[in-house]
């Protein structure tokens, strides 16, 4: 397998002690490896050269399902995001805007008691069923991030909150730690290839830096290519998809404020 990758076995045995990856073993405890397996640790090679990514960055690209809490139902089979996601915003949103768990289970297709448990958070979930959530609200699935555990005005490098989103490449590190914010400051870190293709809109205005790499950014049926030093800034209503269309990773700051609510 390191020849296969091009690294020495002690690497490999290296990132599944840092909990990189976890190879499956036979019933003697030899470790048993297929093509995924190649390309999953060729993938975590490329993410190693990037000095600026750390650890925890590289594990959260190749994290997994953790099989043990995923709930039967329609998240059993699809990537799971960060529990950070799954705040009581959900459940004050519903109740602010009149809605029963019955009315929002129905629109989203999920059960009632799966999408009380996702409020409550009691259960993992995926991507798709977030979107759908946020859509039918109106909302950027990142509104719905749980508040911070402490109230703080300074986050140091590498310290803020990692969040996945269930897109493949990309993590998210928070920037902002206050409760009760209105504005959300994330870092993007995107594997060459990825991003969110699909375009969406939703309430709000965003505002994006590209701190290292290059992405090209489609807003409503406009292209714009940003580079290393280039800001956008556009309204969360215009439809919008994006991609790293660069050789490398890509680090953007990425922030976003909800429309006002009365």
């Amino acid at each position: 397998m390191a020849r296969q990758i091009g690294v020495v076995p002690a690497t490999v045995r290296n990132w599944e002690k840092a909990g990189l990856f976890t190879a499956r073993r036979t019933d003697k405890g030899y470790r048993v490896y297929d093509v995924g397996d190649i390309e999953r640790l060729r993938r975590i090679r490329e993410l190693s050269k990037d000095k600026s990514m750390g650890l925890n960055a590289i594990r959260l690209l190749q994290s997994q399902p953790d099989e043990q809490t995923v709930p039967a139902g329609p998240a059993s089979a699809e990537v799971m995001v960060s529990k950070k996601l799954l705040g009581r915003k959900w459940r004050e949103y519903r109740l602010e805007r009149g809605y029963l768990l019955e009315e929002v289970a129905r629109a989203v297709g999920i059960s009632v008691s799966y999408l009380s448990k996702i409020e409550n958070v009691q259960a993992n979930v995926s991507y798709a069923v977030l979107k759908r959530l946020a859509e039918f609200y109106g909302e950027n699935i990142l509104y719905y991030v749980a508040e911070p555990e402490k109230d703080q005005a300074l986050v140091k490098k590498n310290e803020g909150e990692v969040l996945s989103i269930g897109l493949d490449g990309v993590t998210i590190e928070s920037v902002v730690a206050r409760r009760h914010h209105t504005l959300s400051g994330m870092v993007y870190t995107v594997a060459p290839g990825c991003g969110r293709q699909t375009p969406n809109s939703h309430n709000g205005e965003e505002f994006v830096h590209v701190l290292k790499g290059e992405i090209r950014m489609d807003l409503d049926g406009r292209e714009f290519c940003l580079k290393s030093g280039d800001s956008l800034n556009f309204q969360s209503r215009e439809t919008h998809c994006w991609l790293n269309t660069g050789k490398f990773a890509a680090r953007i700051l990425w922030v976003y404020t909800p429309l006002t609510r009365n």
